[in-house]
């Protein structure tokens, strides 16, 4: 039930789909030409916030605009739980999407660098802690007063990582050089899991008590 209703949402945004998969592919690239001396992180960072921020927000768009079919959703045999959880899992795959993506990206562009797992995990755990805030304030405040948040974050995100990702700023991060990598994987993983997992349990107590009618 849970994958049919994550297919549910790919398939309001199947008009985006594959936009978002060129986007996501010529990012990576585009961030080379640009700059090279950060385009691996930069890129892959771009992809995923754009890519997971941009889909999301149309799927809840759409429901805000049609909110009888979530209503009728809701009278089916699905329950709110898994209609929340699936909005969890939407964003996990489209993350893992823009891995695959960005993986294929370093093998045609070897400038970019390997595939960084290390990079990987700590995005992750900066995507999962956002997400985590804005799925809870969604449920309960409403798509009308969260929507600017996703503006904000998508028009200010190049300018914010192209200062992150200075050469001069550059030191400011160094200190994950000292954490080993099993360890940042681990630990990386099961907090960023820890923190979604807490989301989550917010997100479906906030949409059991909203009143669809």
């Amino acid at each position: 039930m849970l994958f049919s209703l994550v297919k549910k949402d790919f398939l309001i945004v199947k008009k985006y789909v594959g936009i978002m998969l060129i986007v996501s592919f010529l990012i990576p690239p585009i961030m080379l030409w640009r700059t090279p001396e950060a385009a691996g992180a930069m890129g892959f960072t771009l992809t995923i916030i754009f890519s997971i921020f941009m889909l999301t927000q149309y799927v809840s768009l759409k429901e805000h605009q049609y909110p009888k079919a979530t209503t009728l959703l809701c009278a089916t045999p699905y329950p709110r739980r898994l209609i929340v959880l699936s909005k969890y899992l939407f964003c996990l795959v489209i993350y893992a999407v823009c891995c695959l993506i960005f993986g294929i990206d370093t093998l045609i562009f070897p400038k970019l660098g390997t595939f960084d797992i290390r990079m990987a995990v700590i995005i992750f755990f900066m995507v999962t802690a956002f997400l985590s805030v804005y799925f809870p304030a969604l449920y309960k405040l409403g798509y009308e007063k969260t929507k600017f948040v996703f503006v904000l974050v998508i028009m200010a995100s190049p300018i914010l990582f192209a200062a992150l990702f200075k050469p001069e700023n550059k030191i400011k991060f160094d200190f994950l050089n000292t954490v080993s990598t099993t360890m940042l994987i681990v630990f990386g993983i099961i907090i960023s899991l820890v923190i979604f997992s807490i989301s989550a349990i917010l997100s479906i107590k906030f949409f059991e008590k909203s009143d669809l009618a």
